[in-house]
């Protein structure tokens, strides 16, 4: 009986006692046992494919320990898509396209698939394709097979033979070597209704460099419905339910609704009793990115564009706080909601943002004096660096150089800077290496202060400092051949010879 399947209609799955009609086998990691009509059991020693015919390929069949005979279940080529027909004398097997797959001869009183009749052996029959584009797939280092297949009936490489596509090989080694993570079905709708009844929240950090109050995290919480933000900046990671208890306490005295869960990235600051007690916690797989998009691109956002911001002006990066904290104030009123069509800030605060106030973040500011006890010939103002905006009130953020604090101040004068000259000083220091002409054996320094050629001063030699007072064009080199500046340094020249 191990060359004859049997059609069984009480048989909940196909199996076989033999393992030479597995074109395919995987081990199965859990104990599963197959009880007999007789109450007998067998134990399931492996799940992999056969292959009967050309159409017809069982797939999920069971390789069973001590069972004698090979079933096919009727049940199981059901849910495979096929039609089976019984009529008196005869079994017929259809495929979805109505195709004649198999018809089956009556046995006794069952139907039974003879190989019998075909000739040569069956194990052949059966095994030689897979055998093929098995032994070429190994050769041609673990080549996909439907690449190995479209390769071999174009016939553009010699000694390939032709090779036929076969449904559910597996390989592990290419499993194991060539395994990707697929992508996740992206979001298309809103999935909150109402504002608070879902925040994500994730950390940043720790950061290189402490900031100014000795921060090293950022915690980042987002609305789910608007996408608003809010940022807090931690010490230790054990900060941050003192910082969500107080958020959440504000929303629901803002919008008088209850929030319904928390999600987080299922991190250590986030699982401990406090938010157990607290809220229901909706974690995430870790290390698992895209099931935490939300917060994900938000902390991805602020990143860049505080990077950018420090960038721009050169601002020590001690100021990473406070660049982060003008980052989330901007994009809570520039970004748009997905799907709404409106910013976060109108969806929260149902009116629309104003950005006139925005300066640009690191530029150099005056800041005027408070009135009280000054002298009649005290400055007026301060030097300071605008770092954002308080959100508190209405007033800006400004560091102090002088006094090396952080201040906040209404009135300011900003000073104007154009993108070419990102210092704001009256002049640029410039290293060049003296022209051949002049013969200058040491690198000579030139202080230039931009001013018209026609007061050009020379300076003596030894100095060797030429000043240029403001100029709104660029500076030519002394050595351009064309310029006019050649003829004024000729004196310069005679006294290098």
């Amino acid at each position: 009986m191990e060359d004859v399947w049997i059609m069984d209609s009480s048989c909940s799955r196909h199996m076989t006692g033999h393992r030479k009609w597995f074109s395919s086998l995987d081990p199965v990691s859990t104990k599963e046992y197959i009880t007999f009509g007789d109450n007998g059991q067998g134990k399931v020693l492996g799940v992999g494919s056969v292959s009967l015919f050309a159409k017809l390929s069982l797939r999920e069949v069971a390789f069973v320990r001590n069972l004698g005979f090979n079933l096919v279940s009727v049940s199981q080529l059901l849910d495979e898509g096929f039609e089976v027909r019984f009529k008196k004398g005869a079994c017929r097997v259809f495929d979805a396209e109505k195709t004649l797959v198999c018809s089956l001869l009556p046995f006794g009183q069952v139907f039974r698939v003879d190989l019998t009749s075909v000739s040569g052996p069956v194990r052949c029959l059966v095994a030689s394709p897979s055998v093929d584009i098995w032994k070429w797939h190994r050769r041609l280092g673990h080549l996909s097979f439907d690449l190995l297949v479209r390769l071999s009936s174009m016939g553009l490489i010699r000694g390939l033979p032709r090779l036929k596509a076969e449904k559910d090989l597996v390989c592990h080694p290419c499993h194991h070597g060539k395994m990707v993570a697929t992508s996740h079905t992206p979001v298309s709708q809103v999935m909150t209704s109402y504002l608070g009844e879902l925040i994500h929240m994730d950390t940043i950090g720790p950061a290189r460099v402490a900031s100014v109050s000795g921060k090293w995290y950022v915690l980042v919480v987002v609305d789910d419905f608007s996408w608003f933000s809010w940022v807090f900046f931690m010490e230790f990671k054990d900060e941050a339910f003192g910082f969500v208890w107080d958020l959440v306490l504000r929303l629901r005295n803002e919008s008088h609704k209850a929030i319904r869960a928390i999600r987080s990235d299922n991190g250590g600051e986030f699982r401990n009793s406090w938010f157990e007690n607290f809220y229901r916690d909706l974690v995430f797989s870790p290390y698992t990115p895209p099931q935490k998009g939300v917060v994900e691109r938000k902390n991805h956002a602020l990143v860049e564009m505080v990077r950018t911001m420090l960038d721009e002006h050169r601002t020590p990066r001690r100021f990473w706080a406070e660049a982060v904290n003008t980052t989330c104030y901007i994009a809570n009123r520039i970004f748009l909601r997905a799907f709404l069509g409106k910013t976060s800030y109108e969806l929260q605060f149902g009116r629309q943002p104003n950005v006139k106030h925005l300066r640009a973040f690191g530029c150099r500011c005056f800041v005027l004096k408070k009135a009280g006890h000054m002298d009649k010939f005290e400055s007026r103002c301060l030097d300071g660096i605008l770092l954002g905006y308080a959100s508190s009130s209405r007033a800006f953020r400004v560091w102090i150089l002088e006094a090396k604090k952080l201040l906040r101040h209404l009135r300011f004068l900003l000073m104007k800077l154009c993108p070419a000259q990102p210092l704001p000083l009256s002049f640029q220091v410039m290293m060049k290496k003296a022209p051949p002409s002049l013969k200058m054996r040491k690198v000579q320094m030139m202080l230039v202060m931009q001013e018209p050629l026609h007061r050009l001063q020379l300076l003596p030699p030894m100095q060797r400092v030429l000043m240029m007072k403001e100029d709104p064009c660029p500076w030519i080199p002394p050595h351009s051949p064309n310029s006019k500046l050649m003829q004024r340094l000729a004196p310069l020249r005679m006294q290098g010879r």
